[in-house]
C-alpha cells in the first residue's frame, strides 16, 4: 500500500533567505542565498502568503472531504502558517503519487479561492516522500507531525492544537 508524506507550501514561502537554505525542485535542500532571493521576489506576481489558524482549519477540512474522492485515508495533517503536510495511503499500488498529490492540492486551492480570495495560495507542486518503513510511519504521526505549530489532524483523536492534546487522545473543547 502506498503511503506518502505531502507537503504543500504557501505561496513565497520558503525563499532563498531562509537561514535553515531552500529547496530547489530537483536538487534539494541548498544553502542560504540572499542574493536569488532579490530575484525571486521580483518575480512574484503577488505578496508571500501566510495561513491563519481560520484557514488552517478550512484547509484541513477540504482535505479531509477530498480523501474519499480520491480514494485515499488520510492518517494525520499538519498545518502553520507557511506550509501543510498531508499523511495519506491508498489501496491501488499502480496509481502514482503525482495524480494523487495534485487532486489533494487542486481541492484546497479552490476550496480558498472560493472562500476567500483569488490569489495563488500555494507553491508550485508540492514535496512529496514515499513513507516505506513503520518506525517512519510512527515518527512522524507521534512526534513529527504533532510539533507543528498550527491546527493538526490525526486519524485517532481528530482535531487538536498541541502535543497535550494528542497526549490525552482528544482534542481540549473549544
Amino acid at each position: 500500500m502506498p503511503c506518502y508524506l505531502f507537503t504543500y507550501h504557501t505561496y513565497g514561502s520558503w525563499l532563498p533567505d531562509r537561514p535553515q537554505g531552500y529547496v530547489r525542485r530537483h536538487e534539494g535542500i541548498l544553502s542560504q542565498d540572499k542574493k536569488l532571493t532579490q530575484l525571486y521576489r521580483k518575480s512574484m506576481k503577488q505578496g508571500e502568503v501566510s495561513i491563519g489558524e481560520e484557514v488552517q482549519l478550512i484547509v484541513i477540512e477540504t482535505l479531509l472531504k477530498a480523501a474519499p474522492h480520491v480514494d485515499c485515508r488520510p492518517h494525520s495533517i499538519a498545518t502553520d502558517d507557511q506550509h501543510i503536510h498531508l499523511l495519506v495511503s491508498w489501496h491501488d499500488e499502480h496509481r502514482g503519487w503525482e495524480p494523487t498529490r495534485a487532486s489533494f492540492k487542486k481541492s484546497v486551492t479552490l476550496r480558498l479561492k472560493a472562500s476567500h480570495t483569488n490569489k495563488k495560495w500555494l507553491s508550485r507542486n508540492a514535496s512529496r516522500k514515499r513513507i516505506k518503513e513503520r518506525s517512519h510511519f510512527d515518527h512522524l504521526v507521534s512526534t513529527y507531525l504533532p510539533n507543528h505549530r498550527g491546527w493538526k489532524w490525526d486519524e485517532r483523536v481528530g482535531f487538536y492544537m498541541t502535543m497535550k492534546e494528542l497526549s490525552r487522545g482528544r482534542p481540549d473543547e473549544a
